[in-house]
């Protein structure tokens, strides 16, 4: 760990304790304060660490600080999410995950998805609940009436599985492509009900599961079918969208040399009522 990182961690500390009034964490308000908020001895004892290791740590002498550690000063200090995970990154650990559970606002999010129009898009969480999705990747991906999770409908959900031409072949990318994914998010709950009712539904997505395989997952080459457009050749890119609350931006681009624009575009145009009905041309 750099020195710079050490010394940017220890100023860090030391501005948000002056921040902090001992009446906010149960301190008695006695004496004079030569210095606002509360002291090195003060944070050490409610944080349970030992003032001299506390006080090496603000003047970046801590090169092997632990992540239990700094849990437990950021919750006397108060830290919110992203203050948490700028100290964790400062001390070289792995950010923890673990409390992105705000609800993101689909509203705000919505435009995102449709300027991508023609051409499908959607946001997805950590879990692969999609947020917001355009039209055209809700008829491409037959989302209405399905669970909502990208991965729990594209073992369960008939209309999801329609659209993959090819869809054992892409069972075992797109497990892979998840496992490499919740990686990224090791002991979540969320991901971890998601892979246990899978196992316990779905045999394949089992199978998949315990073969321990990973790709990658930012891009790839779908095959798409819809009952108006017939087999669509697209390219597929994921992009975080936030990190806080693990939201992914997922576009769709047709393949060069293929009919596939023609095709999203003709989706995107028709009426909304019930295209899966509809023989493609």
């Amino acid at each position: 760990m750099s020195k710079t990182r050490l010394n940017e961690l220890g100023k860090f500390l030391i501005a948000r304790r002056a921040e902090i009034k001992p009446a906010e964490v149960g301190l008695p308000v006695a004496g004079f304060r030569r210095t606002p908020g509360l002291r090195r001895e003060e944070v050490a004892l409610l944080a349970g660490v030992g003032v001299s290791w506390y006080t090496w740590i603000e003047q970046g002498r801590a090169e092997n600080v632990s992540a239990e550690v700094l849990g437990a000063i950021s919750r006397v200090l108060n830290l919110d999410y992203t203050q948490r995970q700028y100290i964790w990154r400062l001390a070289d650990l792995r950010p923890d995950r673990s409390a992105a559970t705000s609800e993101p606002d689909t509203s705000a999010l919505q435009p995102y998805v449709d300027n991508w129009l023609p051409n499908p898009a959607y946001v997805t969480d950590r879990a692969w609940d999609v947020t917001v999705a355009n039209r055209s990747a809700r008829e491409l991906l037959a989302m209405d009436g399905g669970t909502g999770n990208v991965l729990r409908d594209f073992f369960l959900h008939p209309g999801t599985r329609a659209s993959y031409p090819s869809w054992e072949e892409e069972a075992h990318t797109m497990v892979a492509r998840f496992r490499s994914h919740a990686a990224r998010y090791p002991g979540d709950p969320l991901l971890a009900a998601v892979i246990d009712g899978l196992c316990a539904e779905s045999p394949e997505f089992e199978h998949h599961w315990l073969a321990l395989d990973v790709q990658e997952d930012a891009c790839g080459v779908d095959i798409l079918q819809h009952p108006l457009t017939g087999p669509v050749s697209l390219k597929r890119t994921t992009l975080d969208f936030t990190v806080r609350m693990g939201l992914r931006l997922t576009v769709f681009f047709p393949v060069p040399g293929t009919s596939g624009q023609q095709a999203i575009e003709k989706l995107a145009a028709e009426p909304a009522a019930d295209l899966r009905r509809q023989p493609a041309a």
